[in-house]
């Protein structure tokens, strides 16, 4: 009983801390110099990643934790936030260090794809646009909160690592923007899932998500949609461009098991199972890949 107890508290800590998204985003653009280079790129590349990442979800949480705690149904989660809050704390702490330390190794020209993706994080959290209404954060505009978080994402963990290596040219590089383009079709499907966790939060507060306009049953075939263009693409890739069998076999299986998995999301369930299983995707994915290396 005592070691389930501790394996329990220990999963807990993990996801709720915002290690499990970090270690994801971070696997997600290693994946990233895998299928362009053969390996799992820079330390440093990765190592920033995970850094940013943790830093904007635990800024994020803290900023704000009073609402989630009065309004969101996520007593779970929000309670083991509640007493954490040092814990919080000393990991942006450790992440901002992490995440200084680790620019000062960045060549300049992956400024270019960093910044934009800060920008992005503070105007998320910060309320900094003006409108009629008062100044509004990015994801209290309209439906675009999804489309921030993915576009955010699929930038920092495709570019960066093109970047770092070799010159702001090789953007436009077929390979690179297939990677692109599928990452973010990716990373948009399972955001999905959380809008549909936060629905009634998301009304309370007037935020106008996917779930909230269209209904959860909608959204989900979205993002099913979605992960049907991403098929598409790895598809059009290993047909007339540069992704082998292997490779592609591993985007496919991925993508087909994230659909399965969208089937279970329409319906309300335990706090762990949306990071667990929808932010792992991205993990999955990684190691789907990386097997194929060595197959």
């Amino acid at each position: 009983m005592k070691v389930s107890r501790l394996f329990n508290q220990g999963v807990r800590f993990f996801l709720y801390s915002n290690l499990f998204i970090s270690c994801c985003i971070l696997a997600y653009t290693a994946k990233t110099a895998l299928l362009l280079y053969g390996n799992n790129g820079s330390i440093y590349v990765n190592t920033l990643a995970f850094s940013a990442t943790l830093l904007f979800y635990c800024f994020h949480r803290i900023n704000k934790r009073r609402f989630l705690i009065a309004n969101e149904n996520m007593e779970e989660r929000n309670n083991w936030m509640s007493q954490n809050k040092t814990l919080y704390y000393i990991l942006i702490a450790l992440a901002s260090v992490s995440l200084v330390t680790e620019l000062f190794f960045m060549p300049f020209k992956t400024y270019l794809v960093f910044v934009p993706v800060g920008i992005l994080g503070l105007g998320y959290t910060f309320p900094v646009i003006p409108t009629k209404k008062g100044l509004k954060r990015l994801r209290d505009i309209s439906w675009l909160k999804t489309l921030w978080i993915a576009f955010a994402f699929s930038w920092l963990t495709s570019l960066l690592p093109v970047i770092f290596i070799t010159s702001l040219s090789s953007v436009l590089n077929p390979s690179v923007l297939f990677i692109l383009f599928r990452n973010f079709l990716f990373l948009f499907a399972i955001c999905i899932p959380f809008d549909i966790r936060d629905m009634s939060f998301d009304k309370t507060k007037g935020v106008h998500t996917l779930p909230v306009i269209a209904g959860a049953k909608t959204s989900i075939y979205i993002a099913i949609t979605s992960l049907l263009i991403f098929i598409a693409l790895v598809c059009t890739q290993f047909l007339y461009f540069n992704l082998n069998i292997k490779q592609a076999s591993a985007l496919l299986i991925s993508a087909f098991l994230t659909i399965i998995a969208l089937f279970f999301a329409e319906k309300k369930r335990p706090a762990i199972f949306y990071p667990l299983l929808f932010d792992g995707a991205m993990l999955l994915q990684w190691i789907l890949v990386f097997a194929s290396f060595h197959i």
